[in-house]
């Protein structure tokens, strides 16, 4: 047996076990979708009626109510049962619904008047009913259990109104009576079949069936305990679609819903012989087109099998050959032409000249795809790599120019001034001490020659112009602003050392006074914000740019105090390792999610809001700190705060001329 002949018969087998599986398992899916959607459609049946039940009982109640709204109260109270019979005459004629009547009983169960009029029940005590000992104990008007009229032998179902006073003593109950099968109530339902001979029926919590299309069978408990399963896990709760035996043992597809607002349960059935009717018929059907479906695809198959596969297997064979083509090969055009050069003999074919050529084409457009994809993936290595190793630096340094310049600019603005008014208090001390000499011994004299008159106008001058108070004070003032004129000097030789306007270039500097000028700097941003504690150790001179160390302490300071939400402690701490100095800043602030750690010293990368942070200030302290040979780490968690740790050489080794 040839191979041809060997893939054709496998061919054969295929099909007619795809198509026999197929439709077995069609059969099978169609099988269960029908009844699947036979019971859905009965479920929406019985769920259907028991809304239309629902509805037509809270109608019902909802009128009663008002009916009872409308007794009048001093009429019933006064014994004026000809008024009220009136009334129940009227609402007898305008609410057909409740053709068996309307009667009233009293709180303790007497008929006292009814319409139509029934002289053998006036007076008598229906107390025993269990529509009044419900409505009575309920307060308020319900559906009565519907019940057989002993006087007219109809089936009857009552709605009734609770009756009170003003002061809400109970005065009795009005019953609008019904005819449980009349065509104005629930009679139509019984009769609207499901299917051929599929019908409803309604019962209640106590298997008294309601509802049913035979008429012996309404007001009876004739359904055993166990004679229907469903029937039985109805009344336990159950609400739903299933197939079961009956109380007469046929078997029934059957839907089972509870009516809302009341005990009453509808159920919808139909044999289920009748419901898979349809679903028989058209198995069969299925069966036959599927079994000649088979058979023809399979010699269909047959020859097709024969006639095509012969030439797609070689170009299979031969697509699969072609090799992926390397980007890195100098010579990637040649590659590319050799390869596709192999399908040329199925380019003209009638069936196939069509794909070959299309697996040509794709095939250039992935070599060519593949070079320009390699080339721009190393362009824009390349070219970002450039952009981050010279986009800090530039920003840094034009950063730092212009905070030199301001600096500088400042000091030197503030110096004058300050030159000045420092000189002139000194000056003005020394004049107040002449002042001050020349008044005691001009009192003493006063004292010594003048006459007492002199002497008292003089002192009570002295105390009215309070100058001995002055005296003390003028002292005090001059101290103050000597004080701060210093203070102000201060801040200004802070300013100065921190742009290190003389000392721009490399230098050997003290850690510890760049971190405190620092603080002064930063000072308004800290203080209401955190409180510093510092724990310098003793540290040797460090070579270094100063300016830049200058700018890296500033950003890890006011990113410690913008971490903080209230008022926290922001700690400085410095150590001497030996060939390397650590400084340690460490806050209580909000702290880093572990997610962003990996990410803090990346350019551009920010948590803050947008407008508050561009996102590079960690990323230029990375680097000034790695182009002075040190390092910079980072150790956080999130509500307890975060740690940045800086190592630094002594002597300033690294690539310190970027």
């Amino acid at each position: 047996m040839t191979l041809r002949t060997k893939v054709m018969l496998s061919f054969v087998l295929v099909v007619a076990l795809a198509l026999g599986s197929s439709g077995y398992v069609f059969l099978s899916y169609f099988g269960a979708s029908f009844r699947q959607s036979t019971l859905a459609s009965l479920d929406s049946i019985a769920l259907a009626r028991a809304v239309r039940i629902a509805d037509y009982q809270r109608m019902q109640v909802g009128i009663a109510r008002h009916l009872g709204t409308i007794i009048p109260v001093k009429a019933l109270k006064e014994g004026n049962y000809q008024q009220i019979e009136e009334l129940l005459e009227l609402f007898h004629k305008n609410f057909p619904m409740f053709e068996n009547g309307f009667f009233i009983l009293s709180a303790t169960g007497e008929n006292l008047v009814d319409f139509p009029p029934n002289q053998e029940n006036r007076h008598k005590n229906f107390a025993y009913r269990e529509y009044f000992q419900r409505t009575m104990n309920a307060q308020r008007g319900l559906i009565g259990q519907p019940y057989r009229s002993k006087r007219s032998g109809e089936a009857v179902l009552t709605f009734t109104a609770y009756l009170q006073d003003e002061d809400g003593t109970p005065l009795g109950v009005l019953g609008c009576s019904a005819q449980l099968l009349g065509e104005e109530g629930l009679g139509q339902m019984r009769q609207d079949s499901i299917g051929k001979t599929g019908y409803s029926y309604v019962y209640d919590q106590s298997r008294l069936m309601i509802l049913h299309p035979v008429d012996e069978r309404v007001l009876t408990r004739d359904v055993p305990v166990g004679a229907n399963k469903l029937f039985d896990a109805a009344i336990e709760g159950y609400s739903g679609t299933s197939e079961t035996v009956n109380s007469k043992g046929v078997h029934m597809l059957a839907a089972f819903q509870h009516v809302p607002g009341s005990d009453w349960i509808i159920a919808c059935q139909q044999p289920a012989e009748e419901a898979y009717a349809a679903l028989k018929t058209t198995k069969l059907q299925i069966m036959f087109f599927v079994i000649s479906g088979s058979v023809i695809a399979a010699l269909l198959g047959l020859v097709l099998v024969h006639r095509s596969t012969a030439q797609l297997v070689k170009l299979e064979e031969v697509t699969a050959d072609l090799s992926v083509p390397d980007v890195e090969d100098q010579s990637l055009d040649l590659l590319i032409s050799a390869e596709t050069a192999k399908l040329e003999p199925f380019l003209t074919h009638p069936e196939f000249g069509l794909l070959a050529n299309t697996i040509r084409e794709l095939y250039r457009r992935l070599g060519s795809a593949l070079a320009d994809s390699h080339q721009m993936t190393t362009d824009l290595e390349q070219a970002y790599l450039q952009l981050k190793q010279t986009q800090g630096q530039i920003l840094q340094q034009e950063k730092m120019a212009s905070i030199g310049q301001l600096a500088a600019g400042v000091a030197h603005e503030i110096n004058n001034p300050m030159g000045f008014i420092t000189s002139n208090l000194g000056t003005l001390a020394k004049y107040q001490q002449k002042l001050f000499e020349y008044q005691k011994n001009l009192e003493a004299s006063l004292n010594e020659t003048a006459e007492e008159g002199l002497k008292e106008r003089a002192q009570e001058l002295r105390k009215k112009l309070k100058i001995d108070y002055l005296r003390d004070d003028i002292d005090d003032l001059l101290s103050e602003s000597k004080e701060g004129a210093e203070r102000v000097r201060e801040i200004v030789q802070n300013l100065k050392g921190f742009s290190r306007v003389d000392q721009a270039e490399y230098a050997e500097v003290d850690l510890n006074d760049c971190l405190d000028k620092t603080l002064s700097i930063a000072a308004n941003e800290i203080k209401y914000k955190a409180q510093v504690e510092k724990d310098y150790g003793e540290l040797p001179l460090v070579a270094c740019f100063p300016q830049q160390l200058n700018q890296v302490f500033l950003n890890l300071l006011v990113n410690a105090a913008q971490a903080i939400e209230d008022h926290g402690i922001i700690c400085i701490s410095t150590l001497d390792l030996g060939d390397m100095v650590q400084i340690d800043i460490t806050d209580n602030g909000s702290g880093i999610p572990a997610e962003n750690l990996e990410k803090i010293f990346e350019p551009f990368f920010t948590t803050k809001e947008v407008g508050k942070g561009t996102g590079l200030g960690m990323s230029i302290s990375y680097e000034i700190i790695q182009k002075h040979g040190g390092d910079i780490q980072v150790a956080s968690e999130v509500g307890q705060g975060t740690t940045f740790s800086i190592t630094l050489p002594i002597k300033g080794e690294g690539n310190l001329d970027g």
